[in-house]
């Protein structure tokens, strides 16, 4: 069994003692300082959170999607569906996840909408795979911007269809636009040629998709709560987080992490791609805040398209317990209780084909789960 070495031990504490020495020098250069957090103020607020499950076939993968909106009433989209062409797996899954958290915040009937993650993370976020040679390439064979223009079109009636199924608690299906016959037609018609590529179009297709519903959900009063970050806003030293200069300003100021809040202005760094002009709420003016919500509390980072201002964070403090905010708490656990819900559904649906295509179905991990 490997063991703890004294040289290893001294090695953590130099790169902490080296880390420490950073922080106080950069916190001691900071002129903003923490506000107190103010009264709370009585507000409606839903929490919007997904899950997803994935299974990875010999012949197939396999995969289910589930988003719960909690507030004054919970609302759900539970998706099963399997993935083509397969490549990207995991980056282009995550994408739909925030499709459907996206779509289902955008329909909420709250005042605010709290949503997991960071906001300048969600639009700055274009797949890694979609490169300029994938565009150039997918320019050659499809009249490309119109394609997007019909496909957009097209989105903005499917998405009245989803806001029925969801109020009407029916929402359980595939709905993203991508795997429909829908997607096909608009594929065939903006052909230039008789050459395609099917694949390339439906991966690019899948991001419009996750835009538009980024979009749609930007319409509303959206926070975005980020639990883990890796921002440098008051420091341009890329080895400091704010998190620990923010936590050492507070222990300097007040004596204590102390709840609070210091608002600070976001910057995107980087270039939207061209079809991002049918989006106008993407080039919207960003707001931020980190906050602490409970005295020896964690630093969570707020960003909206919103000011974040007193009476937006008086609003959130009602709705805190233990330092996080409850709809985000519930929404979690309720989206994780559904996946694992629709993993039971996925393995009966699996055990009840036919044995004809049980080569399709094979699992690379039955070998080691069986020691």
């Amino acid at each position: 069994m490997w063991r703890l070495s004294d040289e290893l031990l001294e090695e953590f504490e130099r790169t902490l003692e080296e880390s420490y020495s950073k922080v106080v020098s950069i916190a001691r250069s900071i002129r903003q300082r923490w506000k107190m957090l103010p009264e709370p103020e009585s507000c409606t607020i839903c929490g919007v959170d997904g899950s997803r499950g994935v299974e990875r076939l010999s012949g197939l993968v396999f995969y289910i999607i589930s988003a719960a909106s909690v507030g004054g009433d919970i609302r759900e989209m539970h998706e099963v569906t399997t993935l083509r062409p397969h490549i990207h797996i995991d980056e282009r899954i995550r994408l739909h996840m925030h499709t459907s958290e996206y779509r289902l915040g955008s329909i909420a009937d709250e005042d605010i909408v709290l949503i997991d993650g960071s906001l300048r993370g969600a639009i700055i976020r274009p797949p890694a795979y979609l490169t300029k040679d994938v565009y150039s390439a997918l320019s050659k064979l499809y009249d490309l911007e119109g394609v997007v223009e019909d496909f957009i079109e097209v989105l903005d009636r499917w998405y009245e269809e989803i806001t029925d199924d969801v109020k009407k608690g029916v929402a359980r299906k595939n709905y993203l636009l991508t795997r429909s016959e829908y997607f096909d037609r608009i594929e065939r018609g903006c052909r230039k040629g008789e050459q395609n590529d099917r694949d390339n179009l439906m991966i690019l297709m899948e991001y419009i998709e996750y835009l538009h519903a980024l979009d749609r959900l930007l319409e509303r009063n959206v926070v975005f709560v980020a639990k883990s970050f890796y921002t440098s806003e008051f420091t341009a030293n890329l080895s400091v987080t704010d998190s620990a200069v923010l936590d050492y300003l507070a222990r300097e100021q007040f004596g204590e992490e102390k709840a609070g809040f210091i608002q600070f202005k976001p910057v995107l760094q980087k270039s939207l791609p061209w079809f991002s002009k049918n989006f106008e709420n993407l080039n919207s003016e960003i707001y931020g805040a980190f906050v602490r919500f409970a005295d020896g509390g964690n630093i969570y980072m707020l960003e909206s398209t919103e000011p974040i201002e007193e009476e937006m964070i008086a609003k959130l403090c009602n709705c805190e317990a233990d330092g996080y905010l409850i709809p985000l708490i519930h929404a979690h656990r309720h989206a994780e209780i559904k996946r694992r819900e629709l993993k039971t559904i996925v393995s009966a649906m699996l055990s009840a084909t036919d044995p004809k295509y049980s080569f399709l179905l094979k699992r690379g991990r039955d070998v080691l789960e069986g020691f």
